[in-house]
């Protein structure tokens, strides 16, 4: 289930679509939509680019980044925090698991691409809530929520399933992703902060 390609394979299908279109336009002697082909194509390969990223050596009960993002905010809630993280279609679209875990729960709601930015979004935009808890019982909630994507989210992941931190489990092109840590968590970021999934460190949980 862990998607290794070069190119993840959620991409396949967008990519194959402009690369036909390409040798049509090309056979055709078309050159301005072989060139608006060509584009797309290239558009797609970086958009789905699917690079190989070490986790670093942290401490036991570290917390990575489970997306390539922005911090724009850090929130305190009445048993943890809430860490608000907005990416865009520059960033690395690769989810990835943020500590060593076991999948509690993980649910897709289907919706619309509005963007988050509007308070609607929240109810109508596309979802993704996953919640991950270790050995220790500590529970990470994350939910992912499309902005004005060019594609719906995919996710890699069934019920129970035992998940190491920094594996790759979905895919989001464009949008907002809410981090809930438990209150015991010891937070290493802040606002503006840049993320890169599976590398930066959010935190340590004890």
């Amino acid at each position: 289930m862990n998607d290794t390609f070069v190119v993840s394979k959620a991409g396949h299908k967008h990519i194959a679509v402009a690369a036909a279109f390409f040798i049509l336009f090309t056979l055709l002697g078309w050159g301005f939509f072989k060139l608006l082909s060509l584009l797309a194509l290239a558009f797609f390969v970086f958009i789905y680019r699917n690079p190989e990223r070490e986790v670093p050596y942290f401490q036991n009960g570290s917390l990575v980044s489970p997306v390539d993002g922005k911090v724009t905010a850090i929130n305190s809630l009445d048993n943890g925090y809430e860490v608000v993280v907005k990416s865009s279609l520059f960033d690395t679209s690769i989810l990835r698991a943020p500590f060593l875990a076991k999948v509690k729960s993980f649910h897709i709601r289907k919706g619309a691409r509005l963007s988050t930015d509007i308070r609607k979004s929240m109810l109508l935009n596309e979802k993704l809530e996953v919640e991950f808890e270790d050995n220790k019982k500590h529970i990470v909630h994350v939910e992912h929520i499309l902005d004005n994507s060019v594609d719906d989210i995919t996710v890699n992941l069934h019920s129970d399933q035992e998940i190491n931190q920094g594996k790759r489990y979905g895919v989001m092109t464009r949008g907002k992703t809410i981090i809930r840590l438990p209150i015991t968590c010891r937070l290493s970021l802040h606002v503006g902060d840049q993320l890169r999934a599976g590398e930066t460190l959010l935190g340590y949980v004890s």
